[in-house]
């Protein structure tokens, strides 16, 4: 009897715990928290950020991710010893089989750099960038080793420890000789010969050139172009080429919302709606998917429980085929997204070795209960199998669209593909990973000729404390 009692005590112990917490270390709600870490810290509120990052660090601590995410708000909140210590305790969750290993450690040197540049420790910063620099020299990553290269070109110039000067007639400064910046001009441009975009490099590259009279090297500003079929698409993205590549995989999966929500938005800067875009995007990247990779389709219409408009496995259509499928796509009730989805692994082969993908287009607007499946779980199973989730989205990166980027970030982060939405309003597609190295411009603060020193010393200026 007493037993009894207990076992009934133990049961509604547990009945009221799910009930007061709910799902409270699920992953989808980590990437919710992740997500809205992301927006803060992008718009300067680092306590708010640090506040979202910790709650989804703490739910899944080895999300490697996550840890980096929060070592970095930290230090830009001046917490550098708290900084350091999520870096050092996440480093355990850093596995040899994970394919992003090399990157996630040059990772952590980065932002182990930025946390000391925060804090103005210069000298500590360089002996974490240097590693960095030389890591990513191995990969193949130009964007990222350019922001890199931008960091620590600005913590050498500022790495002026010594030189820290205070006078009656001026606010405390350090000085800087014209050697320091003719050592470190280079840095720069190699942060331009490889993102020419990289605007903080190029402010930095020039104002030493301008400051020192050195005569500028004219680096491209942008990449170079895409093919010339872009004519042909004048209603996509005209940045598309760049950010999606599909060479890596043996199949591709094209997951298509032809939901009515996506006619009844339009991409203001082409005027035409989102549907049209789509279409033109996906028939951009067919032309594109060399002639050796097998395709199948899938479309996200109906109802819950709807067969889809179009289903076929890879392979089963020739390319004649598939581009009529394309062409002749039409608008097709609400939106079960995440449902078919779910379903949309089936339309690959059984071939273990193959390297697969679903390429999927939507607006997000999923409307179908999944029971108790967590997606971000689901989607590390997905990894298991080889297959990789890349997604364009017509929805803006903002909270009102929370739910939706979460969802978006793990199904892409958990498989190893990429998040991109489309900018209705600058007709440009941009990545959405919340890229820790693309977070940290960093531009040079003013430079001031003085004469400190007295006349002997010619090329001294001063940059003062803030």
């Amino acid at each position: 009897m007493r037993n009894k009692f207990l076992l009934s005590l133990l049961i509604l112990a547990v009945v009221i715990s799910i009930s007061f917490f709910p799902n409270v270390s699920g992953k989808k709600e980590a990437y919710r928290n992740y997500y809205v870490g992301t927006f803060y810290f992008q718009e300067g509120q680092m306590g708010s950020a640090v506040r979202s990052f910790r709650r989804a660090y703490n739910a899944v601590p080895d999300e490697y991710n996550f840890a980096l995410a929060l070592a970095l708000a930290l230090g830009k909140d001046g917490d550098e010893d708290q900084a350091l210590r999520v870096l050092q305790d996440g480093a355990v969750y850093l596995r040899a089989d994970d394919p992003e290993q090399g990157k996630k450690i040059a990772l952590r040197y980065f932002v182990t750099g930025m946390v000391h540049c925060y804090t103005e420790h210069y000298d500590q910063a360089i002996s974490s960038l240097k590693p960095a620099v030389d890591l990513l020299q191995t990969m193949n990553e130009p964007k990222l080793l350019s922001i890199v290269y931008n960091t620590l070109g600005y913590a050498s110039l500022l790495d002026q420890g010594n030189n820290k000067h205070k006078s009656k007639d001026r606010p405390d400064h350090i000085h800087i000789h014209g050697r320091d910046m003719e050592r470190n001009v280079a840095l720069f441009a190699n942060a331009l010969q490889l993102d020419g975009s990289n605007e903080a490099a190029r402010y930095n590259y020039e104002m030493i050139c301008d400051t020192l009279g050195i005569e500028k090297i004219d680096y491209p500003h942008t990449a170079a172009a895409g093919s010339v079929d872009m004519a042909n698409y004048g209603d996509i993205p005209a940045n598309i080429f760049t950010l999606l590549d599909f060479t890596p995989y043996d199949e591709i999966v094209f997951l298509l919302d032809i939901s009515g929500s996506m006619v009844m938005e339009k991409v203001t800067c082409v005027n035409e709606d989102r549907f049209k875009v789509m279409k033109e995007t996906a028939m951009y990247m067919f032309q594109k998917i060399p002639q050796d990779k097998q395709l199948g389709i899938g479309t996200i219409g109906g109802d819950c429980g709807t067969t889809p408009r179009l289903w076929h496995s890879t392979g089963e259509l020739s390319r004649k085929d598939f581009r009529y499928a394309l062409d002749f796509l039409v608008p097709d009730g609400t939106t079960p997204l995440l449902n078919i989805l779910m379903d949309a692994p089936q339309l690959f082969s059984d071939n273990p070795e193959s390297q697969k993908s679903i390429f999927l287009v939507s607006d997000g607007a999923n409307i179908c209960r999944l029971g108790n499946t967590d997606i971000c779980e689901w989607a590390d199973d997905l990894n298991k199998q080889k297959i990789s989730i890349n997604i364009l989205t017509f929805l803006n990166a903002d909270l009102s669209n929370t739910n939706a980027f979460a969802e978006y970030t793990c199904l892409a982060q958990n498989t190893y593909g990429d998040l991109i939405y489309i900018d209705a309003n600058r007709c440009n597609a941009r990545p959405f990973a919340f890229n820790l190295v693309e977070q940290c411009p960093l531009f040079l603060p003013e430079l001031e000729k003085l004469s400190c020193l007295g006349p002997a010393v010619q090329h001294l200026w001063g940059v003062y404390k803030n």
